[in-house]
């Protein structure tokens, strides 16, 4: 307290309100940087709050939230129009209470619009690097239809050759053997024809032919057959040249089924017909290898590479989202419009008939007076607020570019969010600018060392009244991930020039960077001596 006493606070809610005054709860990340949870600091919801209570506008904002709008009946404006309401007759009261509730209806759908806005300049920026991604994946997404397509014509391919093959099985399983025995069926030919090899025998007669002839008594002329006439002996004696008897026969037979066979390749159609399918197969083989040697080369290619197609879900579904909240902030809109066309109506009737009463006189004479002095705070809360955050992003983009070893330009927006953009040097533009995750880092880095460096200074005051700020320290757990050796020193540099007292847990393959730039600002160094995954100790470096 002002008097040197002790103001002790008791309750838990009252403590931690205090302790959102010293540094707001949105801004701890900042303060209390780990680097694995604030990959995504930059698309936070909105700071301003947060920012501009740790800037010293808090008094401001407060003063006029105290002195209210007509929908706050515990407000000082509020309770005004409420001793009105009081004071009035039922017409009034009732268009007051039209008043009050179109108020409600436009601090609703601003908030609405707030909120849309908020959520559109995230999808905005998301869109803008999802683009800039999958512009430069172009040529993996053309690399990989290539491979999609030579992958279709190999699958294709196979079905074909599957079909080759059945071919195949077909034509060499059904005559393969007669083909192949070709060269014996001559070879045995030419032999048979150098034989001396007397036939007597008659073709498809054996000895059982004769033997049945002769046991039916008669011959196939009609001749009797009786033992020992002329016609059982001449029977008898021909049994000695038919088979099994005669090799003549036999041989005769062979003869005639080896011209059968030679039919199977006539004019060399089964072998024509092999030659045809084994063909296909080697071109078919041929044209799969071909095409997988393709896709060796394409993976070979976009190894390493990511695959833009995920990103192009996500764009589709982030301008699916950009979409229904444009239209979302264009209802709301619309409806404030209509909201703020009733209030004035029922506010121009309200006054109206309140203006006949002399106590309603006096309570509107206040009330003009306290909505006055809430738009003049208003008014400088807004002009010292779009100062603060011109000084804040001077200071951040002065430090950025300290750490920073490019040529890009730091913004910050209404809701105290960094935007990168890069300028195009032939024309000036403008874009928002692609961030690696080193480079995210160096941007928050800035933000946080711009912060705690406009923290340190006194933010605004109202007549002779100082409105003083604390100096903060700053804690980061292994701030240097992801930063090459370039910007570990950069950051390492700028740091202890902004923060009165900064604690860092480096990584020792980090801190040889570091250390050539921040040794001599080192008060203590301590060692965290790792012994196994649940005990460490900390001796003094």
């Amino acid at each position: 307290m002002s008097t040197g006493k002790t103001n002790y606070i008791e309750k838990d809610q009252d403590m931690q309100s205090v302790i959102n005054l010293i540094l707001p709860e949105d801004l701890s990340v900042y303060f209390f940087f780990d680097t694995e949870r604030v990959q995504n600091v930059a698309e936070r919801k909105d700071l301003s709050k947060a920012v501009k209570g740790l800037l010293g506008l808090t008094v401001l904002d407060n003063a006029c939230k105290h002195l209210g709008k007509e929908e706050s009946k515990t407000s000082v404006i509020g309770s005004f129009y409420e001793d009105l309401k009081s004071n009035d007759d039922s017409k009034a009261a009732a268009a007051l209470e039209e008043v009050q509730a179109a108020e409600q209806e436009r601090v609703a759908q601003c908030q609405i619009k707030e909120d849309a806005e908020t959520d559109i300049d995230v999808y905005e920026r998301r869109k803008v690097l999802l683009e800039n991604k999958i512009r430069d994946l172009a040529e993996t997404t053309d690399l990989q239809k290539q491979k999609d397509q030579y992958s279709g014509y190999i699958k294709a391919e196979q079905n074909a050759l599957d079909s080759v093959y059945k071919n195949y099985s077909t034509v060499f399983g059904d005559d393969s053997v007669w083909f192949f025995a070709q060269p014996l069926y001559r070879q045995a030919l030419d032999f048979l024809k150098e034989a001396k090899v007397t036939d007597k025998g008659i073709t498809d007669v054996t000895a059982n032919t004769i033997k049945e002839l002769i046991a039916n008594g008669r011959c196939l002329c009609g001749a009797e057959i009786t033992n020992g006439n002329d016609a059982y002996r001449h029977l008898i004696e021909q049994i000695k040249y038919v088979p099994p008897e005669s090799i003549g026969t036999s041989i005769k037979h062979f003869k005639k089924e080896c011209t059968s066979y030679d039919r199977v390749n006539l004019n060399d159609k089964y072998y024509l017909a092999v030659q045809n399918s084994v063909a296909n197969i080697l071109n078919s083989k041929k044209r799969i290898q071909e095409w997988e040697d393709q896709i060796s080369e394409i993976e070979r290619k976009i190894e390493g590479k990511e695959d833009a197609k995920k990103y192009q879900i996500e764009l589709n579904d982030v301008k699916e989202k950009l979409k229904r909240k444009i239209n979302a902030k264009e209802s709301a809109i619309a409806k404030i419009a209509t909201a703020e066309d009733r209030k004035a109506r029922f506010k121009k009737t309200y006054d109206a008939l309140i203006a006949k009463s002399d106590k309603s006189k006096e309570i509107r004479r206040y009330l003009a007076y306290a909505e006055k002095i809430c738009s003049w705070i208003q008014e400088y809360y807004n002009d010292e607020e779009s100062k603060i955050r011109s000084e804040l992003q001077e200071h951040v983009n002065l430090i950025f570019q300290k750490m920073y070893h490019g040529e890009r330009e730091l913004e910050i927006n209404e809701r105290y969010q960094t935007v990168l953009y890069s300028v195009i040097p032939e024309t000036g533009e403008r874009v928002i600018s692609g961030e690696s995750e080193g480079l995210i880092r160096v941007k928050n880095f800035a933000f946080i060392a711009g912060l705690v460096d406009l923290a340190k200074q006194k933010a605004i005051r109202v007549g002779n009244k100082s409105l003083e700020t604390e100096p903060y320290p700053l804690i980061l757990d292994a701030p240097f991930s992801n930063a090459d050796e370039g910007h570990i020193q950069n950051i390492s540099r700028e740091l202890p020039k902004v923060a009165e007292q900064v604690i860092m847990f480096v990584m020792e393959k980090d801190w040889k960077y570091a250390e050539q730039v921040i040794l001599d600002k080192v008060e203590k160094c301590y060692l965290l001596e790792k012994h196994s995954d649940t005990y460490s100790t900390i001796k003094q470096g």
